[in-house]
């Protein structure tokens, strides 16, 4: 039978037909360019679904940071970061969390929270290109800390101070300390009160008028506490402080006036100091200023660290706010400070503040004047042509028998010991008609109390009785004295006031006695807080000091 052929032709025809057919190009074309649209549409919901849940772990992350870093949250960092993420859906081991603190004494002073976080996001798409999965991190970290701080330097020059150079290596490790703290600070972030202190501290007329006071003289700006001031850091500027007065108790009766010792290239030994940078800078943020006052510091006089620490803290407290006012709007204090310092006592306030005490001794005895010896006249008389004093003599015997002993007098020359009796009349004879009675603050300010005691009475009477109760005993003399015991429990009183409003207390001993450093550990805010060292080793304390006060220096 035959086969037919005609068949294979047709075949080869419809496939050089369909070869040369651009319809089934386009087919093709249109159907990878449908393909390409619809993956690229999935990568951008691929897209969109990450950066939804990017944003929504971020958000997450940040507002758990913030939380955690709250230097007022007492839930513990860790928890609250996992309470945030674990509600969020992002269980742990897909974050991990660094937490950082730095604490002085029981107070959180700064907290910094880091947490990275990281999950998987399963691709609709994406995985048609090798990509099954996208990783979504999520980074945070939130800070808070203090960024105001205040100071108060207690400086111990008294006259311990000028041996071993121990003077000079205080002023060296002070004058770095303020360097450290002040430098790269914001403009009135941080404020140093400068407290130089022997027996006693001179507040200076600038911040001594601000407060009221009694005016018993003009010569130096001390004042004297009771035993109830130390309880407390409160200074209310309205309340009457009492002038100490301006005296020398020490230097001795042979040189005992004023004149003789500036003949002699002496100076007095006041009670209350006078050199311009023995007194108080209060509020200061100018390292210059601070260190040269520094760098003037000389040794003299007792030690009051109680007193000191009185001044320091009130610094710091809250009560003395309208005296830093008073002296910002008087342009006396640097404009870069904000009206309102002292803050309120609140380290969770966004500040914190600190005492930094520093003793080579212990409290030693404070001298005083009895109020009948504070003001008013004296009953004694200066001649100031021939520079003799003058007082009356009621025990020497009537010599003109007029029965009037009043009329004898004793004179004392202004130094050396030339003396003797004379009449009343010999006062405004010829050459004395300027004579006149000196007041007890004039008195003090031209002689010692030994100086008086003696030439006025044990050389009047010669009798060592008369000099010992005109000086230092008895309801006669003109002094009264509080011990190193009253001083030192004092000093505990105004360090445990400062403790409980919060104020750190860093103290350094330097070159002390074992019972000085107890005293001076027990002010610190813990024994952390204390440093006793010797020598060069003083630089080492103000500088670890001022390492921990540098790591405050935060913004929030």
């Amino acid at each position: 039978m035959a086969r037919r052929t005609d068949s294979l032709p047709t075949l080869r025809n419809s496939t050089r037909i369909f070869a040369r057919d651009e319809e089934g190009s386009f087919v093709i074309f249109s159907l990878f360019i449908f393909t390409l649209m619809v993956l690229i549409g999935g990568i951008a919901i691929d897209v969109m679904r990450f950066e939804n849940l990017r944003t929504t772990m971020q958000n997450t992350v940040d507002r758990a940071v913030l939380a955690a870093a709250d230097r007022d949250q007492t839930v513990p960092a860790q928890a609250v970061v996992d309470d945030y993420l674990v509600k969020a859906g992002m269980p742990p081991g897909t974050y991990t969390v660094d937490v950082q603190e730095t604490r002085a004494g029981d107070v959180v002073t700064s907290r910094r929270v880091t947490v990275s976080a990281e999950t998987e996001l399963r691709t609709y798409f994406m995985h048609m290109m090798g990509t099954p999965t996208l990783a979504t991190p999520a980074n945070s970290t939130a800070e808070e800390g203090i960024n105001r701080l205040e100071i108060s330097l207690v400086l111990d020059v008294s006259g311990s101070m000028g041996a071993n150079n121990k003077l000079e290596n205080l002023k060296d490790a002070a004058q770095d300390f303020v360097i450290d703290v002040l430098t790269d600070v914001d403009p009135g972030q941080v404020s140093i009160n400068v407290v130089p202190y022997s027996a006693q501290v001179n507040a200076g007329t600038m911040l001594l008028d601000q407060f009221a006071h009694t005016n018993d003289h003009d010569n130096s700006h001390c004042v004297h506490f009771s035993g109830s001031d130390f309880n407390t850091t409160v200074m209310d500027p309205t309340d009457t402080l009492q002038q100490a007065g301006h005296f020398d108790p020490w230097t001795s009766y042979r040189r005992g006036t004023v004149e003789k010792m500036q003949n002699d290239g002496r100076s007095p030994s006041w009670v209350c100091r006078t050199e311009s940078d023995f007194q108080i800078t209060p509020w200061a943020n100018s390292i210059t200023a601070i260190n040269n006052q520094i760098e003037g510091f000389t040794a003299g006089g007792n030690t009051s660290i109680d007193v000191a620490m009185k001044w320091g803290t009130a610094l710091l407290d809250p009560s003395t706010r309208p005296v830093f006012n008073n002296l910002l709007a008087s342009g006396d204090l640097s404009a870069d400070f904000d009206p309102g310092r002292p803050y309120d006592h609140d380290p969770d306030d966004d500040v914190l503040k600190f005492v930094v005490v520093m003793t080579d001794g212990i409290n030693t005895t404070q001298y005083y004047l009895r109020d009948s010896y504070r003001s008013g006249l004296s009953g004694i008389w200066k001649d100031p042509d021939t520079g003799r004093y003058s007082m009356p003599n009621e025990e020497i015997n009537d010599r003109d028998n007029d029965g009037d002993w009043n009329e004898e007098w004793w004179y004392a020359r202004n130094y050396g010991f030339n003396h003797g009796r004379h009449w009343i009349d010999d006062v405004y004879d010829s050459g004395t008609e300027n004579a006149y009675e000196l007041t007890w603050p004039q008195v003090w300010a031209e002689m010692s109390m030994s100086h008086r005691a003696y030439s006025h009475f044990y050389q009047q009477y010669y009798n060592a009785n008369h000099y010992y109760d005109n000086f230092y005993r008895g309801s006669s003399a003109p002094r009264r004295s509080i011990g190193s015991g009253t001083k030192n429990n004092r000093l505990d009183a105004i360090c445990d006031a400062a403790k409980d409003q919060d104020i750190i207390v860093f103290s350094v001993g330097f070159e002390v006695t074992d019972s000085s450093a107890a005293i001076m550990q027990n002010c610190a805010s813990s024994a952390n807080h204390f440093y006793r060292v010797e020598g060069l080793d003083i630089s080492y304390a103000f500088e670890s000091i001022a390492n921990q006060i540098n790591q405050l220096k935060l913004t929030q």
